[in-house]
């Protein structure tokens, strides 16, 4: 794509406008955010901003990256559309905006249909300017429908590392944002992440065709984080984990607990042990119920001295200015992993202990757990034989097609867009697949009362609602085909319909969109590229686990070895670490046994007796005993085979070694 935020944009910025800009900046900074002046570097990232450039903004989590694009959204002429992956970052944000005053609106699925309509009608009125969307709104056709015409001035991508194959977090739809940038001729993007190593940022910078110069880096470590490693025994982690929140309890600090750990089994076992001690601790993980996590974030929000038991799933969008211990039982699988969790403590400036508690051997659950990801040849080729019989443009449930394929949903779509890299495919937005209509009014009335829109597309709706049982629904395909109105029109007349208040609108199952562009004649080279580009990014993962592995070994002052690792200079220990106060270097090698032992042998023997089609492959046999899911063990719920992890404490590399002898 063309660059943005060119030299003929930016001489268009003259100085009457740039003064302008800084005396709204600084008056909504005082009024609304109750600052009296910027930090150094959101200051250097806003001056860029107001002179119409673009920006990758790499800021520690907690240092106000999120205040950069809430204050000049206020002062851009138009709208500035915020990406974020974090639904719970987008809600907690905009709730704290409205008390501020600040117009905001969001588009995710949390959000209601009244919310939603009275959003929009601001959004397209110019009285809100800063609009949260989540990528699976982004991407789809009701956003474009929806928007209409309304000129955007910022795209600001929120954990903009969710960009690069290579990053910890990747995400396969943040590499369409350049179409998008380019498709609604934004003239500004602003990206922000608090981890991205040097690799990841130029990733970042090429994707949006950005210049070196428009990089603000600030260093990722907070002095008034104290980080701390301990090798221990399972026992002494236990002992001495119980020992400090003991101790916590009865500091006169009060402050919050957030303790890490990497299985949701752990968290709900740790929370229970912790109460029945008689402290006050709840467990988080993604295997809640939304209502769950909604309860327990909000519990953890406003408890003084609580104890939160989490997975990594806990923490996006959670800011607390008085966590005092971020506490990880288990290590993190990699340092932009790490940074992030520690970040989420201290954010009132005040010292905060981040402690890690190493047993070696749980990192062979952190080593096994992205292996539940590793395709097998066969689930590639059956993704191929799905894909090369389809139209020269189609629509797919990813999610469906990778219960059919039995890869993750993420896989799917990460080979997806390698399709699109080799030149096979082109991207299509995003579509849903049903539509839900709620008349308010008698159905009879809806042309009637809407005759400021599209009245043919409208008509076609109509004629074309189905009776359900919580509503009625509308076919667009059939609607397209019979009335001869086209999709975008209909879509359009729903959204204006619902803006209006004649209707209430829902959609679900999203469906991604694909076109030929030149078709795959080598299925079995494609296959191979598929799994050499799966095995690079696996690599890349380990590769993560041994930096991690490393820096928690205490070889060197732990903020300088973070510092390296990011690409920043530190030359002067902190003085508070674990090597700083003499302790370690700790050994972190694992002696695997060689062999998985005979009773591993014959629980794969039986199960592949009772489930002989899931099994040609010693991939799927080696996720069987570590105890990886896959979709076609959840479908047939080989969960409750008494061999399934069996080998959970023994590193995958050395099952599948053993699975491929056989």
């Amino acid at each position: 794509m063309e660059e943005t935020g060119t030299d003929a944009e930016n001489a268009s910025i003259d100085p009457s406008m740039l003064s302008t800009r800084w005396a709204i900046a600084e008056r909504v900074l005082s009024d609304a955010f109750g600052f009296d002046r910027l930090l150094p570097p959101q200051k250097k990232v806003i001056e860029r901003l107001f002179d119409g450039r673009n920006v990758v903004a790499v800021m520690p989590t907690g240092s106000g990256k999120s205040l950069c694009y809430q204050l000049v959204s206020q002062c851009l002429p138009h709208l500035t559309v915020v990406v974020s992956p974090l639904v719970a970052l987008m809600k907690d944000q905009g709730d704290s905006l409205k008390r501020r005053g600040i117009e905001v609106a969001r588009l995710d699925h949390s959000a209601s249909p009244q919310e939603l309509r009275l959003d929009l009608k601001r959004v397209r009125s110019g009285h809100c300017k800063l609009l949260y969307v989540s990528p699976e709104r982004f991407f789809n056709e009701r956003f474009r429908a929806v928007l209409g015409e309304t000129p955007i001035s910022m795209l600001a991508v929120d954990e903009a590392h969710c960009m690069s194959e290579w990053g910890h977090h990747f995400r396969p739809d943040y590499l369409r944002l350049p179409d998008v940038v380019e498709e609604h001729s934004i003239p500004q993007v602003l990206a922000l992440t608090a981890t991205a190593p040097q690799r990841v940022v130029r990733e970042i910078r090429s994707a949006f065709g950005l210049e070196r110069t428009d990089v603000v880096k600030v260093p990722t470590h907070r002095s008034n984080l104290h980080l701390q490693c301990t090798q221990v025994t399972s026992r002494e982690r236990d002992e001495r984990l119980l020992e400090q929140l003991r101790k916590a309890a009865k500091s006169r600090s009060k402050g919050v607990t957030i303790v890490y750990v990497t299985r949701r089994r752990t968290a709900e076992q740790l929370a229970e042990s912790l109460n029945e001690e008689g402290l006050s601790a709840m467990a988080y993980h993604a295997g809640l119920t939304s209502e769950q996590r909604d309860s327990i974030q909000q519990w953890f929000l406003e408890s003084n001295n609580g104890i939160l038991v989490g997975t990594v799933a806990f923490g996006m969008g959670v800011d607390k200015p008085n966590v005092r211990r971020v506490i990880h039982y288990n290590p993190s699988s990699s340092l932009e992993g790490y940074s992030q969790e520690i970040g989420r403590g201290g954010r009132d400036g005040k010292a905060t202990q981040c402690q890690t508690w190493l047993v070696p051997e749980d990192q062979i659950a952190i080593r096994n757990l992205p292996c539940s990801d590793w395709p097998t040849k066969e689930s590639v080729e059956r993704l191929l034989d799905r894909l090369i019989g389809q139209p020269d443009s189609f629509y797919l449930s990813l999610g469906k097609l990778a219960w059919e394929v039995n890869l993750s949903s993420g896989v799917v779509g990460t080979f997806m867009i390698q399709l699109r890299q080799r030149g096979h495919l082109e991207l299509l937005p995003a579509r849903y697949d049903v539509y839900r209509v709620k008349p308010r009014c008698d159905i009879s009335e809806i042309v009637s009362r809407s005759d400021a829109i599209d009245p043919e597309a409208v008509s076609a709706i109509v004629a074309s609602l189905v009776k359900a049982k919580r509503a009625y629904r509308v076919n667009l395909v059939v609607a397209t085909r019979q009335y001869r109105v086209p999709r975008n029109r209909l879509v359009a007349a729903l959204e204006e319909l619902s803006l209006s208040g004649v209707i209430e609108l829902e959609s679900s199952e999203l469906m991604h969109g694909y076109r030929w562009v030149e078709r795959i004649a080598r299925p079995a080279a494609t296959v191979k590229h598929l799994l050499k580009r799966f095995d690079a990014s696996m690599e890349a993962t380990q590769q993560r686990i041994d930096s991690m592995m490393e820096f928690i070994a205490c070889k060197e002052c732990l903020p300088v070895a973070m510092a390296a690792h990011f690409g920043s200079r530190r030359s002067r220990p902190c003085g508070k670490c674990s090597t700083c106060r003499g302790e370690g270097p700790w050994d972190t090698q694992l002696n695997p046994p060689d062999s998985i032992g005979d009773s591993a042998q014959r629980a794969m023997t039986d199960a592949i007796a009772e489930y002989p089609d899931l099994f040609s492959d010693p991939i799927d046999q080696a996720k069987f005993l570590c105890g990886l899911y896959t979709p076609a063990f959840m479908r047939f719920r080989v969960n409750r085979h008494f061999g399934f992890g069996v080998c959970e404490s023994v590193p995958f590399t050395t099952v599948l070694a053993a699975m491929r002898a056989n």
